[in-house]
């Protein structure tokens, strides 16, 4: 007992010891920005996410520190790294628009299926721990309505409680997949932001192959496949080309 009160007490000074510590460089990195030292905000902004982890505050805090040096490849690819976590990041949305803006690059998206964008919608509402608390909730209710169904004395209540268990288990297995669903787009996305000033995209993976068009720093897209150090890429006007891997970054 007195060995697990010990180990207990260290785990809690190591965290409030690391707790400190971040704190501390993230007040030196913020006091660069403000002293408009934006590269070497941006710099401690990033070493901190990799010592002490990510979260869409530090993502916008580093695209903020990049826009402000003028890199807006980086700062897109923050931004939307931003939004991928916490997509109702009100923020986020509003720089990234406005960096947008400095992209050479003016190209017209194909709207997805309007069925496929509501329901892209809907589950980027909640995250990944919000739609597996709302599968538990909603699914203790179903067994207190399915309970009530076996075992209640009103048979009117007992069949509205037996369609009612029925509607919360699917509602339990759609929240419950869209949980996974959003749990696989942070871990399994395809997107990609060009960090390079222009970019030719090639037809085959090759310096040889035929110069099909350019992209520029901060344009979006989504990577098709990969082949040694090439990757092939559809943009979002439905065009694919081949480019080097060096030039675009993952979100």
């Amino acid at each position: 007992m007195k060995s697990k009160i010990i180990i207990s007490a260290i785990l809690l000074f190591f965290s409030f010891t690391c707790l400190k510590a971040q704190n501390e460089e993230l007040d030196k990195a913020n006091s660069l920005y403000k002293q408009t030292d934006y590269q070497g905000a941006s710099q401690l902004y990033e070493d901190i996410a990799i010592r002490y982890g990510v979260s869409p505050e530090l993502y916008y805090n580093i695209g903020n520190a990049y826009y402000k040096a003028g890199e807006v490849g980086r700062s897109i690819l923050n931004y939307e790294r931003a939004l991928r976590l916490s997509p109702n990041y009100e923020d986020a949305k509003v720089n990234l628009e406005l960096a947008q803006t400095k992209v050479v690059d003016n190209i017209v998206q194909v709207p997805p299926f309007f069925v496929k964008r509501w329901i892209d919608l809907l589950i980027k509402l909640l995250n990944v721990d919000q739609w597996y608390i709302v599968s538990l909730v909603v699914f203790v209710i179903t067994l207190l309505c399915f309970l009530y169904f076996i075992f209640g004395n009103q048979l009117i209540i007992r069949r509205f409680a037996f369609y009612g268990a029925f509607i919360l288990l699917v509602i339990t297995i759609i929240s419950g997949t869209f949980g996974l669903i959003r749990k696989s787009e942070l871990s399994n996305h395809n997107e990609a932001i060009i960090m390079t000033g222009t970019v030719v995209v090639k037809s085959s993976p090759d310096k040889s192959g035929t110069d099909l068009f350019q992209l520029h720093e901060g344009t979006k897209v989504s990577i098709k496949s990969k082949l040694d150090e090439w990757t092939e890429i559809v943009v979002g006007n439905g065009n694919i080309g081949w480019l080097e891997t060096i030039a675009i970054e993952k979100i």
